[in-house]
């Protein structure tokens, strides 16, 4: 049979292999079609031309799995990219690269950013729920993320939660971020441009006239793991995730001071315990029987995490109020009383004031220990309680 011929299916189908040998058959038409067939009789289609000097072969499928007509059409893509002067070859290796990389896959560079984090366990599962609204998309590859699926994403999310939409926005956003630095990979951000749900402050603050009600309906929450959490949080300001994960490494029971290495905003927190915060420190101690948590639970951290459970029995005893409305109602009722940058200080916020404020005044927690027994008195005094019994 002659090396050269019409190429149909009847044609390659007869082609009988050679002994010992690669031999290769060019079809009439498109002068560059060729099939080669090996000894052991497979054979593959391909095209052949000169690429800047350089003979570049590229395959273009193998009979019968490929038919002529298939074989055909990719031959013409193929001279399309070779008189481009580009080899296919070398973008089927980069693509072939870029698929066996998983670390470029949603779900891979998640679990790479959570490694690289030092965000606390509460932060670690909030953003998990936040990436189960991109659950369909774990497998694709960040590049593959365009922004018309980013915007389409975020209006569905939108349509009946606003801020989770926000949230899951602003997780994409940091995750592909991280990829654009990791990875080098994509070049481009999908999410800039998505304008986010406005999201008022929740203002919202126990009322004074309302804590007498709320610190006796601490009094009939089920155990004391809840009651005592909620008053640290009362009458330290700390934020609820600090207090929840606040281990008796952190606090010091003679020299009546607290210290959480990092927080919310990155800064540390080292305050004084005012004499009624050391009393209630002190039975929880005797209480945790051992535990490394102040507030020790059954759950999977062993520690408290949701409050949900003490917030249902509080409305039950007519009362609504819920973690960080507590740390307002500290931060309102300091901000009457002491300097702003003593509040600033209490409560771990970056001071707002003056450059003095900012990075020349540093009490110790000795100097700012009579403000924080002046908040108490005062936070005591609002929900009725006489000092003299604090302690009991």
């Amino acid at each position: 049979m002659t090396d050269r011929f019409g190429f149909t299916e009847r044609r390659i189908k007869d082609l009988e292999p050679t002994p010992g040998k690669q031999v290769e058959y060019f079809d009439e038409k498109d002068k560059l079609f060729g099939v080669r067939v090996s000894p052991g009789g497979r054979k593959t289609f391909f095209v052949k031309k000169r690429v800047h000097g350089r003979l570049i072969r590229v395959c273009l499928g193998t009979f019968p799995e490929v038919s002529v007509l298939k074989a055909r059409d990719e031959l013409h893509k193929a001279l399309d990219t070779l008189r481009k002067g580009v080899n296919p070859n070398l973008d089927k290796k980069r693509r072939t690269i870029e698929n066996s990389d998983k670390r470029g896959i949603l779900s891979a560079v998640f679990e790479s950013y959570l490694a690289a984090s030092t965000m606390n366990a509460v932060s670690r599962r909030s953003y998990g729920y936040n990436f189960n609204h991109f659950k369909d998309w774990w497998n694709k590859r960040v590049e593959d993320i365009t922004a018309d699926m980013a915007e389409t994403r975020f209006k569905e999310i939108s349509k009946t939660a606003p801020y989770a939409a926000n949230r899951a926005i602003g997780l994409l956003s940091y995750l592909i971020s991280y990829s654009m630095k990791e990875l080098k990979r994509p070049a481009i951000n999908p999410v800039i441009g998505i304008k986010w749900n406005p999201e008022p402050p929740r203002r919202v603050n126990v009322a004074p006239e309302t804590m007498p009600a709320f610190y006796a309906a601490l009094g009939a929450l089920k155990g004391n793991v809840g009651a005592d959490y909620y008053k640290l949080l009362l009458f330290t300001g700390m934020r609820k995730s600090n207090g929840a994960e606040l281990q008796w490494k952190d606090i010091d029971l003679e020299k009546k001071t607290l210290f959480v290495a990092k927080t919310k905003n990155g800064e540390s927190l080292y305050i004084p315990l005012s004499g009624f915060v050391v009393e209630l420190l002190k039975r929880r101690k005797e209480q945790t029987q051992g535990s490394a948590w102040v507030f020790p639970t059954q759950s999977r951290t062993g520690h408290v995490t949701n409050t949900s459970n003490f917030d249902r029995q509080l409305v039950a005893q007519g009362v609504k109020v819920y973690p960080h409305m507590l740390r307002k109602r500290f931060t309102t009722t300091a901000k009457l009383l002491c300097p702003g940058f003593v509040v600033d200080i209490l409560t771990s916020h970056i001071p707002t004031g003056s450059v003095t404020d900012k990075n020349y005044t540093i009490p110790s927690p000795e100097e700012l220990r009579p403000f924080t027994e002046i908040i108490t008195a005062e936070l005591l005094r609002m929900a009725g309680v006489e000092q003299a019994t604090v302690a009991e």
